[in-house]
């Protein structure tokens, strides 16, 4: 059976699932080069169907990451009363239909909604459309290594829920979900987190990463008062936390996210590109700081209200790496799993998912073991891109000791190897590589290549058996301290923290990133020649883009943004692409 699965909101994506396994998965971005991008994914589906062998006639059912049911609201006096054109009798005669059965909160109740038309020369279609928060549970679930597990989904909202806590478990040969509790909008961690973005002068659905990069960099002035803001509730009786929705505007239809009060007792906003005041760096610190009090109070309930040992995440705060780290080292599962495209890009395989194992009640799963289900180009692609730009270059017999050794002579890459990553942080497909050991590194890649803000910090990616020597990693967890996808800070140890210069960032802490051969022989195999040669089998890693763009989806993107950057080589596949010595 083949599921076409649709994300259309936020950073939309399509992926495709074949008999429970994922076939590819894309962000609509990659093609479009626009980061973000929230048009409709036709590139995305396109390169979906192709991968897959298949078309939309032959697709099985299509799962689309929402539940519009839930908030229908007709009719209404003065709203859509007559039609505009014929093509809206398809979505207008189910709205109204519907609408009518709607309760007092308006919409119905209702799980997942199913649309099925007939076409000539096919089966019936049928479009599944399955409620936000269970495609982010089934997104978190299915690909992770547990055969059952608590699951926290916690994000701006849904349809109307913003942090829903619920448990996958084995049913016969097949799985149920339990629904534990719910807290709804405007009870959002996400929005507040997306509204201090924006004070704080970034974009909101884009910078959050940056607050967690700038919060090291403040105190502890005004973390009691966030807690008041968010209310912060440590005893574990009541809910771990209940917004004062006074300090917000989020729930209005401005740019301006939070409220007069805030501004009064927190200042004006900070201006984009003008660095930031202590203060700023103060809220920034709060903000982690609280965000993280609440998610393990979250945590805590779950774990006592199901008595499992080990938690799934997804929706857009479990991008919060740090967040994460300090849930899996002080909270109480034995072991975490996140999704590696946790915000809304992931739910077009989660709605996919769910409909595969909830709705047809199959049990075969296919775990991730990594993040890779995008494009990937053949060795002659590459020279064709080569060729097409008249550029000259090599291939060595052992790529990865030739880079590596480049890395070692202090040369920043390019890397472009395999099949593209789903998710928005690059695993060693759509890397650039640099040497960690060198504090230098971070400000030239910054400076040079990224051009971005000069106090984000650089992830590491270790050799899986060597992450122990560097990083201190909790004991307790059953999965080999493996972290395949960057989603977890931990602290570099002590004794590592001079060797690793350029990816510890000011607090002594890192987002590293595990690899096994398992996971990627290639790059492993890179990472393990650097250590060979430098003693230190860690290599800096960040994603090969500059600011403002995304990743690099194919050899003329990733031609392009090594010409028009500092990047001293660009290894194209089996290619190397050097820049001519000054």
């Amino acid at each position: 059976m083949d599921i076409l699965g649709i994300s259309f909101g936020i950073d939309t994506s399509a992926a495709l699932i074949r008999d429970g396994r994922t076939v590819a998965a894309a962000l609509e971005e990659r093609f479009s080069r626009i980061k973000h991008d929230r048009a409709w994914p036709s590139a995305a589906i396109d390169y979906c169907l192709r991968e897959a062998g298949t078309s939309l006639m032959d697709v099985d059912s299509i799962a689309f990451f929402w539940n519009p049911a839930i908030q229908l609201d007709f009719p209404q006096g003065g709203r859509a009363r007559t039609y505009r054109h014929h093509g809206d009798y398809l979505h207008m005669a189910p709205a109204w239909l519907l609408g009518a059965l709607r309760g007092p909160l308006g919409g119905i109740r209702s799980g997942h909604t199913t649309q099925t038309i007939h076409l000539e020369g096919r089966e019936p279609l049928v479009i599944h459309y399955v409620t936000h928060h269970r495609t982010h549970a089934a997104a978190a679930f299915f690909p992770s290594p547990f055969e059952e597990a608590a699951v926290l989904t916690v994000d701006g909202y849904g349809e109307r829920a913003a942090t829903t806590l619920g448990a996958f478990r084995r049913d016969g040969d097949a799985y149920s979900y339990e629904s534990v509790e719910e807290l709804v909008f405007p009870q959002s961690l996400g929005s507040v987190y997306a509204a201090v973005t924006t004070w704080l002068g970034f974009r909101a659905n884009n910078g959050e990463g940056k607050v967690m990069g700038l919060a090291p960099y403040g105190d502890e002035r005004f973390v009691q008062r966030f807690r008041e803001i968010l209310g912060i509730d440590s005893s574990g009786d009541g809910l771990p936390y209940s917004i004062d929705q006074s300090w917000f505007a989020y729930t209005l239809d401005t740019a301006d996210r939070v409220g007069a009060r805030f501004l009064e007792e927190f200042g004006p906003p900070a201006q984009r590109d003008i660095p930031h005041n202590e203060a700023h760096k103060a809220v920034a610190f709060a903000m982690q700081s609280v965000t993280e009090e609440a998610l393990l109070g979250l945590a805590r309930r779950l774990h006592a209200r199901t008595g499992l040992d080990s938690l799934v995440m997804a929706g857009g705060v479990a991008m919060n790496s740090a967040a994460n780290g300090r849930l899996e080292r002080e909270g109480p599962f034995a072991d975490l799993w996140v999704q590696p495209s946790a915000g809304d890009g992931g739910t077009a395989a989660g709605a996919a998912l769910h409909v595969w194992h909830m709705l047809e009640g199959e049990g075969a799963r296919h775990e991730w073991p990594n993040d890779r289900f995008g494009p990937s180009f053949s060795a002659e692609e590459c020279r064709d891109a080569l060729r097409r730009g008249g550029w000259s270059w090599d291939e060595p017999d052992d790529i990865a000791a030739d880079t590596a050794a480049a890395l070692a002579d202090g040369e920043l890459v390019g890397w472009f190897q395999g099949r593209a990553e789903f998710g928005m942080r690059a695993l060693g497909s759509r890397s650039i590589l640099a040497d960690p050991r060198s504090a230098e590194n971070k400000d030239v890649l910054n400076a040079r290549v990224k051009f971005r803000e000069p106090f984000r910090p650089f992830a590491p990616s270790v050799a899986v058996e060597a992450a122990g020597e560097f990083f201190d990693l909790p004991q307790r967890r059953t999965s080999d301290h493996c972290v395949p996808s960057m989603q977890k800070v931990h602290p570099v140890k002590a004794d590592a923290r001079e060797r690793l210069a350029a990816v510890t960032h000011v607090d002594g802490s890192a987002r590293l990133q595990t690899v096994s051969t398992e996971s990627d022989a290639l790059y492993h195999q890179l990472i393990t020649e650097f250590g060979r040669i430098t003693g230190v089998p860690v290599v800096l890693n960040t994603s090969f883009n500059v600011r403002g763009e995304p990743i690099v989806g194919t050899p003329d993107d990733a031609i392009r943004c090594w010409a028009s950057t500092g990047l001293d080589r660009l290894v194209l596949g089996p290619c190397v692409l050097r820049k001519p010595l000054k």
